[in-house]
């Protein structure tokens, strides 16, 4: 830690809002690792006893589903990676394979807790931000699936529709680009 310096840590989305003594606590208690390429972090069926945050390099994800591999995407420096696993209760649902020289600390359950038990406020604001590199994965995935699922469409012929499609898409982001919001209202029939 000391070779790279406090102003280093902050830039972590992670850490992002956390206190010095609270970011310093977290890398000093954690377990620092370092892996070459290619070697794996953790695999598939093993125990989410914790997650990781990167502080250098990146990380391969490839999910495990039906008896086959396949690859999710690239976690980078600042990112955290088998946070889902744990707050889920879950074993690992895949491999994470260093792409190139990686440094990660990892903040076991028991680290995770105590942190909640001793400063529920920096714990609130931890959670904050992994809730939010969460939100921000799902958003992701969110757009492979429509993109995904307009390439089926146009390989299926189904673009007949694709002219009233491109003017709605267009309509919604000039309504999220302007920032304007439409309030939709009807009775929900609840008595």
């Amino acid at each position: 830690m000391e070779d790279l310096g406090l102003p280093y840590f902050r830039t972590i989305s992670t850490f992002g809002a956390l206190t010095d003594t609270t970011v310093v606590h977290l890398i000093r208690s954690g377990e620092v690792l370092a892996l070459d390429p290619g070697e794996v972090l953790f695999e598939a069926g093993e125990p989410s006893d914790g997650f990781y945050v990167i502080l250098k390099g990146q990380m391969a994800f490839h999910k495990y589903h039906q008896g086959h591999y396949g690859f999710i995407r690239n976690y980078h420096f600042g990112e955290n990676i088998g946070f889902v696993g744990m707050i889920a209760l879950h074993r690992r649902i895949g491999r994470a394979r260093a792409v190139e020289d990686v440094i990660v600390v990892k903040i076991s359950t028991r680290l995770f807790n105590d942190l909640y038990e001793s400063n529920t406020q920096e714990f609130a604001t931890l959670l904050m931000n992994l809730s939010r590199d969460m939100a921000r994965g799902l958003r992701a995935v969110d757009n492979l699936v429509v993109e995904h699922s307009y390439a089926a469409e146009v390989a299926a012929g189904a673009s007949a529709n694709a002219g009233a499609d491109e003017s709605a898409r267009a309509e919604a982001v000039e309504i999220a680009e302007s920032g304007a919001f439409v309030e939709v209202r009807r009775p929900a029939g609840l008595h």
